[in-house]
């Protein structure tokens, strides 16, 4: 099983320099928002990318989730101070990586430097496919394999074809792959969505289900890269 994130480094996740090497606004253009989705931060951490990405919405909301109450206590802070409208972010606790929503329930998961910690962990694995309706979109940004000055050593990372295959692996129609300069200086990103012909993760194998709402935004990165 892949380490799992040691709450005693929060204060690492606040590091303001994080905002440089990883843009959020970048972080936004990939989820491709029109404003009112529903989108699950899997792993929001003290959401130091959680407020960012929840302003961009006009409506909607983000979940937070994560298993360390520690980190999700520095998340309510942050939002606290923030001015965002009631609702707009909700932090939620999980200590067997279920999420309430059903089946289908987000518009767009976003996993950022989370893959490598659950990409071994069947529940997590689950839960991230259970969330997407028809026409889902997941993001995944996780750290390169590359000499970096931050992040966890290459052997602790997955190489960016692990990280292709392991969303490939949810069923999901891989939409853009990015390496590192684009999205993130030290970091790849793969952008994939649920099929809109998919049947809905926990039914009965023949239902298929009305995306969440529609994917918003401007024209879709089809180059590694781009």
């Amino acid at each position: 099983m892949a380490d799992k994130f040691d709450p005693t480094h929060a204060h690492k996740l606040e590091n303001p320099e994080r905002l440089v090497e990883l843009p959020p606004a970048d972080i936004v253009r990939l989820l491709a928002l029109r404003g009112d989705e529903t989108i699950v931060d899997y792993g929001a951490g003290t959401g130091l990318f959680t407020v960012p990405v929840a302003a961009a919405l006009t409506d909607g909301r983000v979940l937070a989730v994560d298993e360390h109450p520690a980190l999700l206590a520095y998340l309510e802070e942050k939002v606290a101070s923030a001015g965002l409208p009631e609702g707009r972010v909700v932090p939620v606790p999980t200590a067997d990586n279920s999420v309430p929503l059903p089946d289908g329930g987000a518009d767009r998961v976003l996993m950022i430097n989370v893959l490598h910690h659950v990409h071994d962990d069947p529940a997590a694995m689950a839960e991230v496919q259970r969330l997407l309706g028809p026409g889902g979109r997941l993001v995944v940004i996780d750290f390169a394999e590359m000499d970096r000055p931050v992040g966890p050593p290459n052997d602790h990372i997955l190489s960016l074809e692990q990280v292709r295959a392991a969303v490939a692996d949810l069923g999901l129609r891989e939409l853009s792959v990015h390496l590192p300069g684009d999205v993130g200086r030290y970091q790849v990103a793969v952008v994939a969505e649920m099929p809109c012909d998919a049947p809905v993760a926990g039914g009965d194998g023949d239902a298929k289900a009305t995306p969440p709402s529609a994917i918003g935004g401007a024209g879709l990165d089809t180059a590694a890269g781009a």
